[in-house]
């Protein structure tokens, strides 16, 4: 019997690749990757095809190193708030691909290149501000499975009363607690796992009151 963790989603495998979902299908529509269709037409993709194009590639596979660095990107113009942000991943023990755009114009130019696993957006940001990356993610199919944290100064009450934020999307406000990121990027790390995402296990944290 095959198991679960042995078959993919082509969405999976763009993540495992750092590709694109569009990418994916051009190559299983070449045959470059091996795939099957379920009776209800969704292609589904071994996890030893993946092994097998990525050694073909000359480059190391995700089960061949043992895991991969959970990749995020915080879409931030605030040096300071940057700088917070570091120190609180640095306090959380895991592995952590960090990328930065200073506006949302800059933040979908990394999404297409680095596939991040989190999104952490600031609302208020020029030229482009965090709504418009949040709707343009909303708009791409191959972007739905990334999870979204808004970080703002405003309140609750005045987020609710502007209505522009989908109720997807987790709010928290700054400055950003902790432990409340710390929590979520571990119950994000153990959801990529059993999708076979193979994301590094965090060392000891360095955790201690909230900031």
């Amino acid at each position: 019997m095959t198991n679960s963790s042995d078959v993919l989603t082509t969405q999976q495998a763009a993540r495992i690749l750092g590709l694109s979902t569009t990418s994916v299908q051009k190559m299983v529509i070449s045959g470059e990757l091996e795939a099957w269709v379920t009776p209800g037409g969704h292609r589904r993709i071994f996890r030893s095809a993946i092994d097998k194009l990525v050694q073909s590639r000359g480059t190391t596979s995700p089960t061949e190193s043992g895991a991969r660095p959970m990749r995020v990107l915080l879409a931030e113009d605030d040096p300071v708030q940057v700088a917070y942000f570091q120190a609180l991943l640095a306090r959380g023990g895991h592995e952590v691909a960090l990328t930065v755009a200073s506006d949302a114009s800059q933040a979908l130019i990394q999404l297409e290149r680095q596939r991040p696993d989190l999104v952490v957006t600031d609302l208020m940001m020029t030229p482009f501000d965090g709504y418009h990356l949040i709707n343009a993610m909303a708009q791409e199919s191959a972007y739905q499975s990334i999870e979204v944290i808004v970080l703002t100064g405003l309140t609750r009450k005045e987020v609710d009363e502007d209505g522009r934020l989908p109720n997807w999307v987790t709010l928290y406000q700054k400055p950003l607690q902790a432990e409340r990121l710390l929590g979520y990027l571990d119950a994000l790390a153990t959801r990529l796992n059993r999708s076979g995402q193979f994301i590094h296990a965090p060392a000891q944290p360095k955790r201690g009151p909230a900031a």
